[in-house]
């Protein structure tokens, strides 16, 4: 596995920060049922420029866009990378940043293959007025007011105020080589700084920083503390910071996690994970990224994602979560890419294009598209959308969410292994074997197991058969000759885009419902990521269906 896959499968981490997404369930402040996309007319009159709601990057157009509350959108900025950038994707800017006011954005793209230096762009979004200059800096975000970037060489901070020009301020102390400015702030900025591989020091691993206006660096983390790195978000009207950790044991064993730091004094961040069904059902492995931060007033919105040039994607594969003081509160699947905003304004990126390739690929950017939901109505902004920030003003001002998204369930499902429909009786039988299982009525089981031989009743009636069939009975069922069910439906797949065997939907939610760990299958030639089904149920069911009448025939052949 080379350094180069590896190094790159950090980059999409950051670059697919919002861009990945996936058709929505989600829920807003109020109402736990997504808002449908209105069909009325796009909204009339001039955008309010003096008030934006969130900006956003459109690479197909080589745009900036920025949307006002109502919807109503209008052109930024035409991003302009240079031609000689090797390939496409590092055309584009991995991060937007606001200016405190929501009147300035700046981003940097990527340097030149010359001199090595990119360039940063500051506009102004109500006049449309742009300055861009060369700036052999790392990394982009806010001084105050102040656009601020960390120079190449670890020296020294780089400031372009609003009214122009330039300013460099000498670090107390020098960063390290790659080092780059994270987050901007009202009064210090956070800076990561990478460590040498070695005794104690794990691959990606550095230290984090704060610099304020005079220079003066602080270390953010205790002695010898250390993390990866992803992204970061600082906290709107406060001193909080958010951040993704990049954990790696490979270019397709990323492990991201969400960390926590007040900022105003040193010591150990604060780290949690969600532990839910919905957690589990979206990666079924370890492996996840974090694709997404947003700050909701004091809390943060965030979503975990499969690992997308390396795992099996779809919609599901994706789940967000709103994150206060520990807790975490489910807000839906299938988005990668949520932030709440103020007067209940809710952003989300989904119905992504993801890039056509199985090979980690940095010219392929992933897109989706763009909605505002306001006042209980939900606007397309644009398509082909790779990335959002909303306004500092904006995400301060959001509030909570009051109701909870619906977790996904574990009950039975209404298709077969290939996504086919299953018929009424089918599910219907499907359905009070699985009620009778749960509440552990073990005669009521044997009963619906009337065909059954007198020793297939006695193990349904135990309690190990009671959970076998709980377990078997919510997978999906493959399909046999003369009618015949079976449940689970055995077969081996690989969480691996692009196989002859790749797991379908259907089967990386049986790995799910039945706790499945991938192991190596020597046999079919891969290692490390083949679930088979089974194996997880000691013994599997056998439903028919004939005439329109469905029967729980017996057991299956392990």
């Amino acid at each position: 596995m080379s350094f180069a896959r590896c190094r790159r499968t950090r980059h999409l981490a950051v670059t697919v920060l919002v861009a990945l997404a996936a058709a929505a369930c989600s829920v807003g402040h109020d109402d736990p049922r997504p808002p449908r996309p209105d069909s009325s007319a796009a909204p009339t009159g001039q955008p309010d420029k003096l008030h934006p709601v969130v900006a956003f990057v459109q690479p197909a157009h080589g745009s900036v866009l920025v949307a006002d509350a109502s919807g109503r959108t209008w052109k930024a900025a035409d991003m302009r990378p240079s031609a000689s950038v090797y390939d496409t994707a590092a055309q584009w800017p991995t991060k937007l940043a606001w200016s405190p006011g929501g009147r300035r954005l700046a981003w940097l793209d990527a340097p030149n293959d010359v001199d090595q230096t990119g360039q940063i762009h500051i506009v102004d979004v109500r006049t449309g007025k742009e300055t861009a200059r060369p700036c052999p800096c790392q990394g982009i975000g806010f001084l105050g007011d102040d656009a601020v970037s960390l120079s190449s060489d670890g020296s020294s901070l780089l400031l372009f105020p609003a009214a122009g020009g330039a300013r460099r301020v000498a670090l107390t102390a020098r960063q390290r080589p790659y080092s780059r400015l994270v987050a901007g702030g009202t009064d210090d900025v956070v800076l990561f700084s990478p460590l040498l591989d070695g005794p104690g020091v794990e691959r990606g691993q550095g230290t984090l920083a704060v610099a304020d206006r005079k220079g003066t660096v602080r270390l953010l983390l205790p002695a010898k503390g250390r993390t990866t790195f992803g992204d970061a978000q600082r906290q709107p009207h406060g001193t909080g910071l958010v951040w993704s950790s990049a954990d790696s044991g490979g270019a397709c064993w990323t492990l991201s996690s969400v960390y926590t730091h007040p900022v105003t004094t040193s010591g150990d961040p604060r780290s949690s994970l969600p532990h839910d069904a919905a957690l589990r059902h979206a990666l079924v492995t370890q492996a996840r990224l974090v694709t997404s931060l947003a700050w909701v007033g004091d809390g943060i919105t965030t979503t975990f994602s499969a690992v997308p040039t390396c795992q099996v994607m779809f919609p599901a594969r994706t789940v967000s979560y709103y994150l206060r003081d520990g807790h975490w509160t489910y807000l839906g699947s299938g988005m990668l890419g949520i932030a709440l905003g103020a007067d209940g304004r809710v952003v989300r990126l989904e119905d992504p294009v993801y890039p056509r390739t199985h090979e980690v690929d940095e010219q392929a950017i992933t897109t989706g598209t763009l909605t505002l939901t306001a006042h209980g109505r939900k606007r397309v902004l644009a398509t082909g959308v790779s990335q959002f920030v909303l306004t500092p003003a904006e995400s301060a001002a959001a509030r909570p969410p009051t109701t909870p998204a619906r977790e996904p369930g574990e009950g039975v499902t209404a298709e077969d292994d290939h996504g086919a429909r299953l018929p009424a009786a089918v599910r219907k039988l499907a359905g009070e074997i699985e009620d009778a299982a749960a509440r552990g009525h073990t005669r009521r089981l044997a009963a619906l197991c009337d065909p059954c031989s007198a020793t297939v009743r006695r193990w349904v009636s135990s309690g190990d058969g009671a959970r076998d069939v709980l377990r078997a009975i919510r997978t999906h069922p493959r399909r046999l000759s003369g009618g015949l069910l079976i449940y689970p439906e055995g077969s081996t797949c690989v969480d691996e885009p692009h196989k002859d065997i790749s797991c379908t939907p259907q089967q990386l939610r049986d790995a799910a419902v039945l706790a499945l760990k991938p192991g190596v299958s020597p046999g079919l030639g891969y290692g490390g990521s083949a679930f088979t089904t089974a194996d997880a149920v000691r013994v599997p069911l056998t439903l028919s269906f004939e005439g329109g009448t469905a029967q729980w025939t017996g057991l299956g052949v392990s």
